[in-house]
């Protein structure tokens, strides 16, 4: 039987409603329009975006989103910002992430859900993957750590929410690769394995001069590995730390507008990609040329076939920072839409080196995210030209109906006034 959860709800206004989950998604519980089970309006037991619950079958995890009244599992009440707080000034606090089992019973006020889990195995290491996958893999400070797939390991290039990427050497020629490895979050049964590699082969298929071309893919027991052209360049992240400071115009909009031509005609091909990032964004050279688009696909079929574990509600990394705020409220329903508001967020953090959200110190980003809003480009770069920073504020707006629909609309915009 494949893994399913379920919340009835058994007590309160909703009573009698069944939400069901057979794959990664997210659900959230408040009085906002948003929600995907709204109380009224006027009811004070919750708060308008109360808790979030992310299911990947059979994992389920909840997290409190800093409620005026809490939320309470089985009889333990956990959140809940004291009466002298604001939303706001309870948001800078990262509330408890609560892993649930088979039976919990969650209650917010009258509300009350039962958590039913069929199916499926405890993911083994979800405490902290990428040590786990490391420590696997043998000491990432060691010149030599290994081998995988025939694959020789030289160092570690990077690391992320989701895997660890290696210099490696391809078996029959040596030629330099990146080898992306990422570690199953759930024990890996022989269908989703193959149902893995099977959307990941299409994924294969999308060659173009700004995206990193996918070379290979295997695995071994609950590792997954992809050989992936190697961009001795590096990522954005890295050529914005070898600056020490923001890049002018010419180079962030040359390199935004060459990322563009990848998510276009993936775009194109029905392909989006999620986790659009500095990190995620590749270069042929130290100088910024040669922009590639790294990653398409591979946390989408990670996620989908089930193995990546929690993600939203587990966010590690640069990620969030990055994140339109449809993924959260409607996970399943990622469009290109989504791609652009990711790019325009990056363009914005190459300009200013500041996110386009007001993330704090010490908030919960999940509750800024789900706030909504951003923070002009001009306020934290009064120079930039107005019509450059209306194309990036229009890509950057939350309503989906003002944004770009797509990367080629967006890259038609922001090129008429560079």
């Amino acid at each position: 039987m494949p893994p399913k959860v379920t919340l009835q709800v058994t007590a309160g206004p909703i009573a009698g409603r069944t939400y069901e989950f057979l794959s990664h998604d997210t659900f959230l519980f408040g009085r906002s329009p948003d929600c995907h089970a709204e109380l009224a309006a006027d009811d004070t037991t919750a708060s308008r975006h109360h808790f979030l619950l992310e299911v990947n079958p059979p994992q389920a995890r909840l997290r409190d989103l800093g409620s005026l009244n809490g939320t309470t599992l089985n009889g333990v009440r956990h959140g809940g910002r004291g009466r002298q707080q604001s939303p706001e000034e309870a948001a800078r606090q990262e509330w408890p992430r609560l892993d649930l089992k088979d039976g919990d019973t969650i209650r917010v006020g009258h509300t009350v859900f039962q958590v039913q889990i069929q199916g499926g195995v405890v993911p083994p290491h979800d405490t902290d993957p990428l040590a786990a996958l490391e420590g696997l893999l043998g000491d990432p400070e060691d010149p030599a750590p290994g081998e995988l797939g025939g694959y020789r390991l030289e160092r570690q290039l990077g690391r992320g929410g989701m895997g660890v990427v290696y210099l490696a050497r391809r078996p029959h020629d040596g030629e330099p690769v990146a080898l992306k490895v990422m570690l199953s979050q759930v024990l890996v049964d022989e269908l989703a394995r193959a149902a893995f590699h099977r959307e990941v082969e299409v994924t294969r298929s999308l060659q173009h001069p700004n995206i990193v071309a996918l070379l290979d893919h295997g695995s071994e027991g609950e590792r997954f590995y992809f050989a992936m052209e190697y961009c001795p360049g590096g990522s954005l992240d890295g050529l914005l730390r070898r600056r020490g400071g923001p890049l002018d115009l010419g180079l962030a909009g040359s390199i935004a507008l060459q990322a563009l031509e990848g998510l276009a005609f993936a775009h194109e091909w029905g392909f989006i990609h999620r986790d659009v990032k500095p990190e995620n964004i590749l270069l042929g050279d130290a100088a910024g040329g040669g922009v590639k688009v790294t990653d398409f696909g591979l946390a989408k079929s990670f996620q989908q076939a089930g193995l990546s574990g929690m993600t939203a509600t587990g966010m590690v990394g640069g990620t969030t920072y990055f994140m339109p705020r449809e993924q959260l409220t409607n996970f399943r329903q990622t469009r290109p839409a989504s791609d652009v508001w990711s790019l325009a967020a990056t363009l914005y953090y190459l300009l200013t080196l500041q996110y386009a959200r007001d993330f704090e110190l010490g908030q919960d980003p999940l509750a800024v995210i789900l706030r909504g809003g951003v923070v002009p480009i001009r306020e934290r770069a009064p120079g930039l030209p107005e019509r450059v920073a209306a194309v990036v504020d229009r890509a950057l707006a939350d309503d989906l109906g003002e944004r770009y629909a797509t990367a080629a609309e967006f890259r038609t915009a922001l090129a008429a006034v560079l």
